[in-house]
């Protein structure tokens, strides 16, 4: 009876925890077997995950939670949504972008989705801001040669297509977990690199020091250039005292399996400092020109940093009718050059 309740309570989720146990249990799982499964060999390993996981989840939470959307994008939208509007630069670029994104096709042929009426996204894009000269109404008079800020969004990219808001999200979450667990797997190969790099300088340095130290040896009688090369000895000799002291420090680091779980342990308790998102707006105009508050329409988009990626980003829902085999676009393309 004992042992039965003891496996019950270890199915438990932690005191306060907003995720079960299990769903900790299998982040914990896909961290070490993607990072260094030899951490499985760590007593206690688990009880020191449990709560790095939680809070590397919780941030990622908070930061999907943020992203606005769902905006409804279609072929209709794009002439009565100022915000389809100012995504795209044509109906015609709309269409195409979901017509031929691979993986928002893939997602629309699968059996599940055949009795859907939308699919879900994150759709990414750049965003570039420019000074142009334009045309600007001051009270009653217009004005030419006024110095307008423009906005543009190009490079857009479907991500993670689902059948609902809550699953874009949800994958997302999973997908910023796995980059933390990638950026400690990065930081060991980049420590790899550097102990390399410096024993390949360190043995350089040796071998060009024994050199010059030969050298030396041979020129003793010939005053003037053994007083050159005695100072060469002497600055090659500093170079290598220090590349030394940097291969000692770099070897002390990551000695380990212990070293190695603290550097997962690290990487997941920072995760704000590898994922970031902040939430903006720009307040446009006809032509996605920049004007005042009120006196345009509110286009909200999120600014996402992973890593040293940085791309700007809203949830998008399209209707699966509107896909086509072929876009505008692309037909015309075919006309020009399929001959």
């Amino acid at each position: 009876m004992f042992s039965i309740l003891k496996n019950l309570m270890s199915k438990r989720e932690p005191a306060g925890s907003v995720y079960t146990r299990d769903e900790l249990d299998s982040h914990i799982d896909m961290a070490v077997e993607h990072f260094d499964s030899r951490l499985k060999l760590i007593s206690g390993y688990r009880k020191k995950l449990i709560p790095v996981v939680e809070q590397a989840l919780i941030h990622a939470d908070a930061l999907i939670t943020q992203l606005p959307g769902p905006v409804d994008v279609n072929l209709k939208a794009y002439s009565s949504d100022p915000r389809v509007y100012a995504y795209f630069g044509s109906a015609e670029q709309l269409e195409h972008l979901f017509s031929h994104s691979q993986e928002f096709r893939e997602f629309a042929k699968k059996p599940d989705s055949y009795s859907l009426t939308h699919g879900y996204a994150l759709m990414l894009m750049s965003r570039q801001e420019k000074s142009v000269l334009g045309h600007a109404q001051r009270g009653d008079m217009i004005q030419s040669e006024v110095m307008q800020q423009v906005v543009n969004f190009t490079g857009h990219q479907l991500v993670k297509p689902s059948n609902s808001e809550e699953g874009v999200r949800y994958d997302l979450r999973e997908r910023a977990f796995r980059h933390l667990v990638a950026e400690a797997v990065l930081k060991v190969a980049r420590h790899t690199e550097e102990k390399a790099d410096l024993e390949r300088e360190r043995i350089h340095l040796q071998m060009e020091l024994k050199s010059l130290q030969a050298e030396h040896g041979a020129l003793d009688f010939v005053v003037e250039e053994a007083h050159q090369t005695q100072s060469k000895l002497g600055q090659l000799g500093k170079q290598l005292a220090e590349v030394e002291l940097k291969c000692e420090k770099a070897a002390r680091g990551l000695e380990t399996i212990n070293e190695y779980l603290d550097l997962l342990i690290h990487v997941l308790a920072h995760a704000n400092d590898y994922c970031e998102l902040e939430n903006r707006t720009d307040c446009l105009g006809h032509h996605n020109i920049v004007v005042e508050p009120d006196a345009g329409s509110e286009i909200p988009y999120a600014e996402i940093r992973i890593g040293e990626l940085q791309r700007y980003g809203v949830i998008v829902k399209y209707p699966l009718s509107e896909l086509k085999d072929q876009s505008r676009i692309s037909s015309q393309m075919h006309s020009i050059y399929g001959h």
